[in-house]
């Protein structure tokens, strides 16, 4: 693709969707971008190129590249979708696996392992001076991009012992969102106080409210 089939398209229109990122690991956001409560959060490339971008796990320079590379090859972006939902059943299955203290399925992790050896013929390490030093890169852009930094992500939180511990599955009703819990004691329930834990008190309330006036 030319420089200037590039430049001389417009960036596709964005989606205003704004990704619950309360997971603590792009891995599992990306697990949760289907839910059972609220439904589907990836209805098309342009959702799963923004929930890249918010994840920052791509620039917005990135971001804008991808959208006009996806106007020239509607085949490769299909196929891209594809192999992004099978990646999200994939993380989704292994951690929520883990977080019930249950063996991982082997089909899962073999499809794991195929989005992170086609991730990791990109990986690099950059110098950035005006940051923190050294990072992690990656060379070129393709068109499969947002999935190589979801497919690092699951890898390294599976091989952080630490991380692999605190992954918890939320215990709100139908919720099932995966997350790290961070908290001291390692008593997380939910995905997100201001969701899921304002419901479940909430509910709590009102069944001990029924059952004084019952008695």
């Amino acid at each position: 693709m030319s420089t200037r089939e590039m430049t001389s398209l417009s960036r596709e229109p964005a989606t205003d969707f704004l990704f619950d990122l309360d997971g603590g690991r792009a891995c599992l956001d990306f697990a949760n971008t289907l839910s059972s409560t609220s439904g589907e959060h990836l209805h098309g490339y342009a959702d799963l190129v923004a929930f890249a971008e918010q994840s920052e796990l791509i620039t917005q320079a990135e971001a804008d590249w991808l959208h006009a590379a996806s106007a020239l090859n509607s085949a490769e972006v299909e196929a891209v979708m594809a192999r992004a939902y099978r990646l999200r059943s994939a993380v989704y299955a292994v951690f929520s696996a883990i977080a019930a203290d249950q063996p991982v399925a082997q089909a899962e992790l073999e499809a794991l392992n195929r989005e992170l050896g086609l991730a990791l013929q990109h990986a690099c390490v950059e110098w950035q001076p005006l940051g923190d030093g050294y990072h992690y890169g990656w060379n070129g852009r393709e068109l499969d991009m947002p999935l190589w930094g979801v497919a690092r992500s699951a890898a390294e939180v599976l091989v952080s012992h630490e991380d692999r511990l605190r992954v918890r599955e939320c215990g709100g009703d139908a919720c099932h969102w995966l997350f790290i819990d961070t908290s001291r004691n390692r008593s997380r329930q939910w995905c997100s106080m201001a969701s899921c834990g304002n419901r479940q008190k909430a509910k709590r309330h009102y069944q001990r409210s029924r059952l004084r006036m019952r008695t």
